[in-house]
């Protein structure tokens, strides 16, 4: 905890009275002074969702730790620990999402304290409705870190056990004294830490009541919020807020599926912003850009070759058709190289990196491409989800009609069907892995699901490592697996005493 409180302090730049406040702390009143203090942290903020949340590690880590990629024989063991299923609590990866997280909720707080402040001070109408702005921003920030670490770092929500499941460490402080040790705070319950998320929710939504959406934002919205509301409801298994989230941005009519493969390949390639409720902001001429959601998926070589890291398995190349855009967006078959030995596979190219976001003398791609935070095509697919578990024969033709909608739009000359039970669920399953791959969904869809996974053929096996391995190729994990639960840090473990008897089994 001490840890990553402190986090907050690198990036305030200002003097402190040391007799006043506990040492290596500040307060939002001596940092955050105008409406323009307010902004610059509000800058920071929205870098933060975008770099440490949204993009790179959060992402990726979670593929290759399902059943979407098979590593390639020249790998290098890159993020082998989580392909393998061998992570352990002293992984810097596993550590850094949850101290951003947690840096995440305290500067959040930081706002909230300082804007609060300042809403008694003498301002325009104008400054105390941007700062408004800024609150319900933070409080979305709030439920945006905890949410990303209670779908990793607990279990799935279950509404008979949540009251007893352990959930996050919920913290509504900005500025924390840490050599008060009994002041920290223990794991909450994993219905509490829920309705943490679900009231920064409310907060977020009546502040940014008046922000409108627009196709491919840069700034959160009140269609950004609706978005984010149905996908902490359908993890929550509250069918209904999910259908009534989902379907008010699809009839909106604002957010429309793209239907043709020019135009998909603009969204994917070039960062069109169609589609998208939100879409960060990035400029390389100004020096900022998010991380990669590209682990090796390319492996392009200076000498015009591939040699990627990670190759998407058969049975996801097997789920397109020919005639689907998205598979004539994402995928080339193509000649791929590892020192002496060569094949020919699939390979993934849904992050081939925007020319605009790279010097324009790079011979290589930098696989980087504005982060997509929420597509109107996740919520069909909530939509679809929630209508079929909710199961009444109404939901079940409504369930339908929404997968129809999105694979009418992505596949040319598709018949709509009607599906129900058990196979409209599978549909719609399968569905999710196709339209979200590599979008850093499938790990927890999967733990939702309460499915676990069988890894299963390689396109070549004689490009990816250890063929046939059980803990490679092979691997197979039960939906009990104690590995479905990311343990919590040992740093944290360590410097907070209230936690010391919450570690996640197994670890």
């Amino acid at each position: 905890m001490k840890k990553r409180l402190l986090l907050l302090l690198i990036l305030i730049i200002t003097s402190c009275n040391l007799d006043k406040f506990p040492d290596g702390s500040i307060s939002s009143e001596q940092a955050l002074q105008s409406v323009d203090d307010v902004l610059r942290f509000r800058a920071d903020m929205y870098l933060n969702i975008r770099d440490y949340l949204s993009s790179g590690f959060p992402i990726y880590s979670t593929e290759i730790m399902s059943d979407s990629f098979h590593a390639s024989i020249t790998f290098g063991n890159r993020n082998g620990e989580y392909y393998k299923w061998e992570v352990t609590p002293i992984f810097g990866y596993i550590e850094s999402l949850w101290n951003y997280a947690y840096y995440c909720v305290t500067l959040a707080n930081f706002l909230e304290d300082g804007i609060s402040r300042l809403l008694q001070t003498e301002l325009t109408e104008g400054e105390k409705a941007q700062l408004e702005i800024v609150f319900g921003e933070a409080a979305f920030l709030k439920a945006f870190s905890m949410f990303k670490c209670v779908q990793l770092y607990c279990k799935s929500y279950d509404p008979s056990t949540a009251s007893s499941d352990l959930g996050l460490i919920l913290i509504n402080e900005s500025v924390h004294n840490p050599n008060d040790i009994a002041s920290y705070a223990g794991r909450s319950s994993l219905e509490e830490t829920y309705t943490y998320i679900e009231q920064n929710l409310v907060i977020a939504e009546e502040k940014l009541a008046t922000v409108e959406g627009n196709v491919g934002s840069i700034y959160l919205t009140k269609d950004a919020v609706t978005a984010f509301k149905a996908r902490v409801a359908l993890a929550k298994c509250d069918f209904n807020t999910a259908i009534a989230a989902s379907t008010s941005l699809i009839s909106c009519g604002k957010y429309p599926l793209i239907d043709n493969v020019v135009d998909f390949k603009e969204l994917w390639t070039n960062d069109s912003g169609k589609e998208c409720i939100i879409q960060y902001w990035a400029d390389y001429i100004k020096g900022s850009i998010p991380n990669s959601n590209n682990y090796g998926y390319i492996g392009e070589m200076s000498n015009g070759g591939y040699s990627p890291n990670y190759i998407p398995e058969k049975w996801i190349i097997d789920a397109f058709s020919t005639d689907d855009i998205r598979f004539q967006t994402w995928f080339r078959k193509i000649d791929v190289t590892f020192g002496t030995i060569t094949g020919n596979v699939y390979i993934l190219f849904k992050y081939p990196g925007n020319p605009a976001l790279r010097s324009e003398s790079a011979g290589i791609s930098n696989y980087i491409n504005r982060i997509k935070d929420f597509r109107i095509a996740e919520q069909y697919l909530i939509a679809a989800e929630s209508h079929a578990l909710r199961n009444t024969s109404s939901d079940i033709s409504k369930a339908c009609e929404y997968l129809n909608a999105l694979r009418s739009k992505r596949i040319i000359g598709y018949t709509d069907h009607n599906y129900s039970g058990d196979e409209l669920m599978e549909q719609i399953k399968m569905e999710r892995a196709k339209e979200l791959f590599a979008e850093g969904f499938r790990f927890t869809d999967l733990k939702r699901w309460n499915k676990g996974f069988s890894r299963s053929e390689a396109q070549d096996k004689n490009i990816i490592t250890s063929a046939g391995g059980s803990n490679t190729e092979l691997l197979k994990k039960d939906s009990n697996n104690y590995g479905w639960l990311w343990p919590v840090p040992q740093a944290e473990i360590d410097s907070n005493p209230q936690i010391r008897g919450q570690q996640n089994p197994g670890y």
